[in-house]
């Protein structure tokens, strides 16, 4: 698409104007404040139904509706309308838009599908290149960055993917962890009731048979809580009223005397400095933990060296075998790495074991204090139970959460247990036994078996949800691999593409004093890393080290890259508005050559405040003495005056 003609009727700071580039490249030049960028503003309002520069930060309040519109004016009289040629037609368009309608584009119904692509194309905005443009190409961090390349590639739904499927994966990552911590701690109650440290299958059937055989029952094989009482008889002599099981008590309150016994801290507080000492070194060596998470990246780069030694990521040159080398030993530091989270799991889940066996054995208790009435003993023993709590969940999460400050290695080893706790235990044991009766080896037996049937169903319940939890992690795990492998396979091509024009067109814009420049244009997680080449120094950010003026024509090339690669020849129309204020009068004129040599079938409209700007492009050929407008005398009633060049010199003739 090429502007043919320009109509600009009340917008921004122009009353009318009526420009002609009649498809050739057209400077607009004149002193700040002329109403240069009210034209740019009325060509990106045409194309897109919007003015970027009423968008983004910094915008507040500012409306297309209240401030597109020339001040005097309502949005009703503010219209631009243009004459354009489309590429595949042989007769010129007309397409006009108002600002009370801005998402109307009017035009001929027949031409309709014939501007729908340019339209599309157009409202990513790579039609127009400010200053401020500049800064978010070369200046913006690498996330913001990313998402502004992606919006002008039409490529955002990739970063929205990935973002749904990292949100999935982190949902199912919790998930995973409630159902693994619901089965340590259905395990934990199960200990409790059997009196056991450590949950075995093996153990808990032997104590169920046991129980089995107290009631005359046969063994059974497998441990599943359906069968426990399968052909047993309840004992004849039961209960009336359903209470608390004297015996089954008095197992809980010995699990949690056990906690303060000599031979039990020694083996909790061996483990929690083990545990203590591994986290502290973990966490004084930040390049272990990073090694730690690249792991498998490092180890598939290895996989992809060739014979030339190069990076496979980069391609940076490497010394024959150096690459590899640096790399096995970033692998052996991380598989040290690896070994310590094994360790501090094995470490972390041996305590854990014993904190939901005790919390197991304090919830039961709690029960039986709130059945015989002692309101007294509550605010401790539910005290104790939400440290236990707090406790385990710092052991959940070892490396970032523990030690917990609360709790001190000597608290820990005796499972935070108060001090006068003993005498609670003496206090609800006592009340028990005075309001229930002392059970028979058959109630007790059949008790006994009614509890772990309750524990087993628990247990069964959370093994269930926890495979289940396994299996959707795993499968978020894989999609989310798959995605961000073909994401990349695919990303790299398009941005090397681009890459390799820009580097390019930066070349021939310096190449008196940089015609070996390099760039790297890469994805990196949820960002897009730049970063270019200094002399041969190395590559770094544009900002580190390059002067104004060469981010400035950095930003332009990058632009021009993504322009040539985004409008595919359906917007032959580019907008450069008083871009090289920064660039100095010899790299002008390399610009000059590079938009004549690289851009030949372009039509280029130029704003400028520079008349040594504008004459560099007229001599160089450019534009001719027909594309140069002056801008001058704006006022805030009759916006600017315009002189065409071309009609000065008809009138000299005349005058003559």
């Amino acid at each position: 698409m090429r502007v043919l003609e320009l109509e600009i009727q009340n917008v921004r700071g122009i009353p009318h104007l009526l420009l002609k580039p009649d498809g050739r490249n057209f400077v607009v030049w004149g002193p700040n404040g002329s109403g240069k960028s009210a034209a740019v503003d009325a060509i990106d309002f045409l194309l897109t139904g919007r003015i970027s520069r009423l968008t983004g930060k910094g915008t507040g309040d500012i409306t297309l509706n209240k401030h597109g519109p020339h001040i005097d004016h309502k949005p009703e009289e503010a219209t631009v309308r243009a004459i354009v040629q489309l590429p595949g037609l042989k007769d010129p368009v007309e397409i006009k838009r108002c600002m009370a309608h801005p998402n109307k584009l009017e035009c001929e119904n027949a031409m309709t599908p014939h501007l729908e692509a340019v339209m599309v194309i157009a409202r990513r905005g790579q039609h127009v290149l400010t200053r401020r443009d500049i800064l978010k190409y070369v200046a913006a961090e690498a996330g913001t960055r990313a998402q502004e390349i992606q919006e002008l590639l039409n490529i955002t739904e990739i970063e929205d993917i990935r973002k749904a499927l990292v949100k999935v994966q982190s949902t199912l990552k919790k998930e995973h962890k409630a159902a693994k911590d619901a089965v340590d701690k259905a395990r934990g109650a199960v200990n409790a009731t059997i009196q056991e440290k450590t949950f075995r299958e093996d153990i808990v059937l032997h104590a169920v048979n046991q129980n089995r055989a107290v009631l005359g029952g046969r063994p059974i094989s497998a441990l599943l809580s359906k069968d426990l009482k399968i052909g047993l008889t309840p004992p004849t002599v039961v209960s009336g009223e359903k209470g608390i099981s004297v015996k089954l008590l008095e197992r809980d309150i010995q699990n949690l005397r056990n906690v303060m016994l000599e031979q039990n801290q020694v083996q909790i507080a061996k483990s929690d400095e083990q545990l203590r000492d591994l986290i502290a070194t973990i966490r004084s060596d930040p390049q272990t933990s990073r090694a730690l998470s690249r792991l498998q990246l490092t180890e598939l780069g290895m996989t992809l060296i060739d014979e030339t030694g190069s990076c496979p990521l980069c391609d940076k040159p490497w010394p024959p075998g150096k690459l590899r080398e640096y790399l096995e030993q970033r692998v052996s530091t991380a598989k040290v790495a690896v070994q310590h989270q094994k360790r501090i799991t094995a470490l972390s889940g041996t305590i854990a074991d014993s904190v939901n066996t005790t919390i197991a054995s304090v919830q039961k208790v709690i029960v039986a204090a709130q059945v015989v009435d002692l309101k007294d003993d509550f605010p401790l023993l539910q005290s104790w139970l939400g440290n236990l709590q707090g406790l385990l969940s710092a052991l959940s999460a070892a490396v970032d959460k523990y030690p917990d400050p609360r709790f001190g290695l000597d608290h820990v080893k005796q499972m935070l247990a108060p001090a006068e706790v003993v005498q609670t235990f003496t206090r609800v044991q006592t009340a028990v036994k005075a309001k229930y009766p002392e059970a028979t080896p058959e109630q007790t037996a059949w008790d006994t078996l009614t509890r772990l049937e309750e524990n087993l169903k628990a247990l069964e319940s959370a093994e269930t949800s926890f495979k289940d939890a396994v299996s959707s992690q795993e499968r978020a795990n894989i999609l989310l691999d798959s995605f961000l492998r073909a994401r990349d396979n695919v990303l790299v091509k398009l941005y090397d593409d681009i890459r390799d024009r820009f580097v390019n067109l930066y070349r021939q814009l310096h190449q008196l004093d940089e015609g070996k420049f390099t760039a790297k244009i890469e994805p990196e997680e949820a960002g897009l890393n730049f970063e270019v080449d200094f002399y041969g120094r190395g590559t770094h950010s544009p900002l580190a080290l390059h002067s104004e003026g060469h981010q400035d024509s950095m930003g332009l090339c990058l632009y021009l890259a993504l322009a040539e690669h985004l409008t595919k020849g359906l917007i032959d129309l580019i907008i450069l508005d008083d871009v090289v204020m920064s660039v100095d009068t010899d790299h002008r004129r390399e610009l000059c050559r590079l938009i004549a040599t690289s851009f030949p079938t372009r039509q280029f409209l130029i704003t400028t405040h520079d008349k040594t700007w504008a004459n560099q492009l007229k001599s160089e050929g450019i534009i001719d003495s027909r594309g140069t407008v002056e801008f001058y005398n704006w006022h805030v009633e009759t916006g600017p005056q315009v002189g065409y060049e071309v009609d000065m010199w008809e009138r000299i003739e005349e005058d003559l």
